[in-house]
């Protein structure tokens, strides 16, 4: 007869534990190389890195890639007033800690996020906030603002639970989000965190375990690091590496994205730069065209305009203007500018020259920066160029120099987020003190009317006043590159993603 076995409870939990963990361990975590240093994992200092590349926050409302609007943690919004929204939160939310997501802990996040960041409180013009029930949110603007539903698309007004740990000065440390990943380790000497799938999110579950991201500023030491097989993902690879990438296996994606190359000035007062035929003989002299096929390897549109005509937003009947050198030298002159020793531009026997600041990480600033240095030159005007890092920027630029940096055209999908803040007079990149008081009136109009063919006018006449008068030069449209492992699969490029945005969907094979 045979004879049955029988083992004790315990040690067939523990073996069945044994196999799970053994199982989980042959699932690879995603290796990202980010291309930012990371010194905070705080959603309301980063916001894109929680939101887009982590996904370990999530906010109201969210944008599809063609620009249009999408719920997120909110179902539906409306208007009450001039100046109230309603909110109605998506059931069964919870955050990673298993805490329900209601009203009162939306509530608590945005005001938080108000109260740490300018940049939200700037976009978003929220004045109060009220949780009228548990699943409704009312959100009081201090003025009119039609485009309050897209502004809360912006990252950083993303909502994280009231529990999440914070410092001594509020800041948050691990941030407890609603997404589909959670914070599982963080090594900020190493410029390094981990996150795990959240097996308690609402939507569709990841297939990928976990993605581990590393720090790494450098373009050249991302496009090492990804042929050395220590990162699976990278973006923002020197554009003369992706041929070679390529034909090595990787695989590469070409984009657009809503992000411009701008020249801005230190500042528009007692500088040559408050004279705007100073600003249109340097926009006339860069050839854009030159620059965005041979500088940018075709990574990149030739612009002159907040959007590319990709984009709903722009108004169509802008056009480039092609450099024209003689024009540039008439003008100089007009302005009151002479040939000095050697061609060298001068007026009241002060050249006409500037340190121009860049930064490496975004891997067509520094040769766009020799391209317009090389280009000047034949204007007489002679550039310095300083790579640094972009913080520091901000406390070595003087008013007379002048700075080449990627910005954002749609932080949130609307217009009004990239020309308030860069045309308007008290904008919030608006440093170099541009005041027009037509795009003053103009951006007043679009954010009163309820009139969608006046409020579109009314921003197209913003876009022709900032090509006509070039406060700041606009050089291309941003052109970003994204290289993966080949196992690295359904992946899709969100040209609304600030730099590169990660999908759940994503596989990575074994």
């Amino acid at each position: 007869m045979q004879r049955l076995s029988f083992r004790p409870l315990g040690l067939v939990l523990a073996a069945a534990l044994v196999t799970a963990s053994a199982a989980l361990a042959q699932e690879k975590p995603l290796r990202v190389a980010e291309i930012w240093e990371i010194p905070t994992l705080d959603p309301t200092q980063d916001g894109t890195l929680m939101k887009e590349k982590a996904m370990v926050t999530e906010t109201l409302v969210t944008g599809n890639p063609d620009f249009t609007l999408a719920p997120g943690l909110a179902t539906s919004w409306s208007r009450e007033s001039d100046t109230v929204w309603v909110f109605r939160l998506r059931p069964g939310v919870n955050f990673h800690d298993g805490s329900p997501l209601t009203a009162e802990a939306v509530v608590a996040s945005l005001k938080a996020a108000l109260e740490r960041s300018g940049t939200v409180r700037s976009y978003t013009k929220i004045s109060d906030l009220a949780a009228r029930d548990p699943a409704t949110v009312a959100i009081t603007t201090s003025e009119p603002f039609p485009a309050l539903p897209a502004a809360l698309v912006y990252a950083s007004a993303a909502i994280v639970s009231p529990a999440s740990p914070k410092m001594p000065d509020g800041t948050i440390e691990r941030p407890i989000g609603t997404g589909p990943f959670k914070v599982s380790a963080w090594q900020p000497a190493a410029q390094s965190f981990t996150v795990e799938r959240f097996d308690g999110y609402w939507g569709e579950k990841p297939s990928i375990p976990a993605v581990t991201f590393r720090g790494i500023p450098d373009p050249t030491t991302r496009a090492l690091e990804m042929q050395k097989g220590s990162v699976d993902f990278t973006s923002e690879v020197p554009y003369g590496d992706l041929d070679t990438l390529a034909a090595k296996g990787f695989a590469v994606s070409r984009n657009v994205t809503a992000r411009n190359y701008v020249l801005n000035f230190g500042s528009l007062k007692d500088t040559p730069f408050a004279d705007v035929r100073v600003r249109k003989a340097l926009s006339l002299t860069i050839d854009r065209e030159e620059i965005a096929q041979y500088v940018l390897f075709g990574m990149g549109r030739a612009g002159i305009t907040a959007f590319p005509d990709t984009m709903a937003f722009a108004d169509k009947s802008i056009t480039v203007p092609k450099s024209d050198l003689a024009a540039a030298k008439k003008l100089l002159a007009e302005a009151g500018y002479v040939a000095g020793s050697g061609g060298a531009m001068t007026k009241d026997g002060k050249p006409l020259a500037f340190t121009l600041y860049t930064y490496p990480q975004r891997p067509g600033l520094v040769p766009i920066a020799g391209a317009i240095q090389s280009q000047l030159r034949k204007l007489g005007v002679a550039v310095e160029i300083k790579v640094t890092t972009f913080s520091a920027i901000a406390k070595e630029m003087k008013p007379g120099d002048a700075r080449l940096a990627a910005m954002a055209s749609a932080m949130y999908p609307h217009p009004d987020f990239y020309l308030r803040q860069t045309y308007h007079s008290k904008g919030a990149t608006n440093t170099w003190g541009y005041a027009n008081p037509k795009v003053d009136d103009a951006l007043a109009t679009a954010t009163t009317t309820r009139d969608e063919g006046e409020r579109t006018a009314a921003y197209n006449l913003v876009q022709r006043i900032a090509a006509e008068e070039e406060p700041c030069l606009t050089i291309a449209h941003y052109g970003v590159n994204v290289v993966m492992k080949p196992g690295v699969t359904n992946y899709a490029f969100n040209p609304i993603a600030h730099d590169y945005m990660l999908d759940p969907k994503m596989k990575l094979a074994p």
